[in-house]
């Protein structure tokens, strides 16, 4: 089961070593996406999330909230903010409001290696059951 269409904060699963939570924060376009402590009047830390349906199923894009007119794609240092290209990710439920996001073919997940704010996401192999693997994805109000 994926996600509905709408606005979310994407936050590691693992608590960072201060113990709080650290959500996707998108610094511009070109530049990689990052994790950093939660902080729920910081517009780069929402998504905005729509659905392209293909033969292969219904996967999803991925943008800044703050320019939805950019697109998470697959950068080479990660998940990175680019120019719209139909770059395309499968979020997949795996408990209750937990998800991993997958490249297209699902090869690859989205992760963290320290879980350390500033620290920058990997996508790479790996498995549902790899916690710094799984994000909880929470609706963001009034976006």
């Amino acid at each position: 089961m994926s996600i509905p269409d709408g606005s979310y904060y994407i936050i590691n699963r693992v608590l960072s070593s201060f113990g709080g939570d650290l959500a996707i924060q998108y610094r511009g376009q070109g530049a990689p996406c990052q994790v950093n402590p939660l902080n729920d009047s910081d517009n780069n830390q929402v998504v905005s999330t729509n659905t392209l349906s293909r033969s292969a199923g219904a996967q999803k894009t991925i943008s800044p909230a703050s320019n939805p007119n950019l697109q998470i794609g697959w950068g080479s240092s990660g998940p990175t903010v680019l120019p719209p290209g139909n770059y395309v990710w499968n979020i997949d439920r795996i408990s209750d409001n937990c998800y991993t996001i997958q490249d297209g073919g699902r090869t690859a997940f989205w992760g963290l290696v320290n879980v350390t704010p500033g620290e920058y996401i990997t996508i790479g192999p790996g498995n549902a059951n790899d916690r710094q693997r799984q994000w909880i994805l929470v609706q963001a109000a009034n976006h």
